[in-house]
């Protein structure tokens, strides 16, 4: 039985383009390592459907070398997931308990039946290094200004309001006046396109500015921005990048996470990549000194 690909399909297949859906959506939650234990936190508890976090439940558990099954050991109220008015806040949380030596840090986890298996996985890892150079803006440069122009005048881009930098923009919108850098990128073997090139973009315009994970084939842009919101805080070289392909047949998942717990927080990003762009699966963090900038 091969049903770890065929799962992760149907998870892809329903989340939207552009945005996670929520907390929790389709069974997908980040997964933490919180002193010593690994725990999914009940972030947004509701009583119409609550989260799938009591003992007994199973969590496909996917980190930075592995994937494995995982069991609820037992849901307790645990501190270290949220913060109100910059304090702590207790919240219900799903202890786990599986080979933990075979998943390295973890990720996501997928909430999965008793009968899911992972018998016949093909799964295949990728550490993605980054290989951004003075080529990779002479390649990209051109191409990622371009497509912010048309995000502006769509108004997927949000220029400051009462900024003499955005109104001379919108007057005349020049991809010059578009300030770019990228942070990362790395060639990645996705179906149907060879071994395109994932990277990762800020972009700012006066006091605006947005991050993007993006997909390009030499000089061309795939599909559309999948935004990295700075709400997460965490600059770009302190994520780790993995990609997790679960057919071995092109058809990636990238993930990010940070590589210990930051100053500003600890985060778990999720993306489907495939030969339409990227587009985002999960996004999270979580900050236990509840910092007032957070």
């Amino acid at each position: 039985m091969r049903l770890l690909p065929t799962l992760l399909l149907l998870v892809a297949g329903a989340l939207p383009a552009r945005a996670q859906e929520g907390y929790g959506a389709k069974g997908i939650f980040p997964v933490y390592e919180a002193a010593p234990q690994w725990v999914v936190f009940d972030k947004k508890p509701s009583k119409t459907k609550p989260a799938p976090l009591g003992p007994g439940e199973r969590f496909l558990v996917i980190g930075s070398e592995g994937a494995q099954i995982f069991e609820v050991k037992r849901d307790s109220s645990t501190y270290g997931g949220g913060c109100r008015a910059h304090k702590p806040v207790s919240l219900r949380a799903a202890l786990l308990v599986g080979p933990r030596s075979k998943v390295g840090r973890p990720i996501i986890g997928i909430h999965v039946a008793d009968t899911f298996t992972l018998k016949g996985s093909q799964a295949v890892y990728t550490p993605l290094t980054s290989a951004v150079s003075e080529a990779t803006y002479a390649r990209l440069g051109d191409a990622v200004r371009a497509a912010v122009v048309e995000d502006v005048k769509a108004g997927r881009f949000k220029l400051k309001a009462d900024d003499p930098a955005a109104d001379a923009f919108a007057k005349e919108p020049k991809p010059d006046s578009v300030q770019t850098k990228i942070d990362f990128g790395a060639a990645l073997p996705i179906a149907g396109l060879g071994s395109p090139f994932l990277f990762v973009e800020e972009s700012q315009i006066g006091a605006a500015s947005r991050r993007c994970l993006r997909l390009a084939l030499e000089d061309k842009l795939i599909g559309a921005c999948a935004e990295m919101p700075r709400a997460l805080m965490a600059e770009t070289d302190l994520l780790q990048f993995v990609a997790y392909d679960p057919s071995g047949r092109g058809s990636p998942f990238v993930m990010a996470f940070t590589k210990t717990t930051p100053h500003w927080g600890d985060e778990r990003w999720g993306f489907v990549v495939g030969a339409a762009g990227p587009r985002l699966l999960l996004m999270d963090a979580m900050d236990p000194r509840c910092r007032a900038g957070f």
